[in-house]
């Protein structure tokens, strides 16, 4: 019998369809092959979480150049990429995203197109919940990857409740999937 994962918070149960556990980044290979528009959308933990030599900000700056993807940046985030001078991300909250995120028509941070595959991460575990469970239910056209450290039961992938080094080292595989690598 395989277990699934557990979210971080036990009172977060979704219901009978729950995220598929991220564990390789190999597992992503054929949602990002068949991407026409992905979006980062990344909240204000990430200026905050350290990842390698700097930050998720520059994770988030490293993730968006290698897929060619806008950035949003929701509860003040924007700050941490103008201090950087990264002009690629765009400053909206996060629960307009939620509900932007639900029309499959509309045409995202810089007007070229409906998204259909999203990452995020750095924002507070149950705002992500809600955004990420209007998504799941009413944004039926996006393809939801979390990459923040605990499972969101309401994504297409989410990692697992993870020690930090073993998710830094599945964040770096990420980066170098959507380069191109592996």
């Amino acid at each position: 019998m395989v277990m699934r994962p557990v979210p971080w918070q036990t009172g977060e149960i979704c219901g009978p369809v729950s995220a598929k556990s991220l564990t390789k980044a190999a597992v992503l290979k054929r949602d990002l092959s068949k991407a026409k528009s992905p979006l980062l959308i990344v909240g204000s933990e990430a200026a905050t979480e350290k990842h390698g030599k700097g930050d998720m900000v520059d994770y988030a700056i490293a993730l968006s150049e290698a897929g060619k993807m806008p950035i949003i940046a929701t509860g003040g985030a924007i700050k941490a990429f103008i201090e950087k001078g990264f002009e690629g991300a765009k400053s909206m909250g996060a629960m307009e995203v939620a509900f932007r995120l639900q029309d499959s028509e509309w045409k995202g941070p810089n007007g070229k197109g409906p998204h259909d595959l999203i990452f995020i991460y750095g924002i507070p575990y149950y705002m992500q919940w809600t955004l990420l469970s209007g998504v799941m239910n009413f944004g039926t056209h996006i393809t939801a990857i979390t990459l923040g450290r605990y499972y969101q039961p309401h994504a297409k992938w989410s990692f697992p409740n993870m020690k930090e080094k073993a998710y830094h080292s599945a964040l770096d595989e990420i980066l170098e999937l959507v380069r191109g690598g592996k």
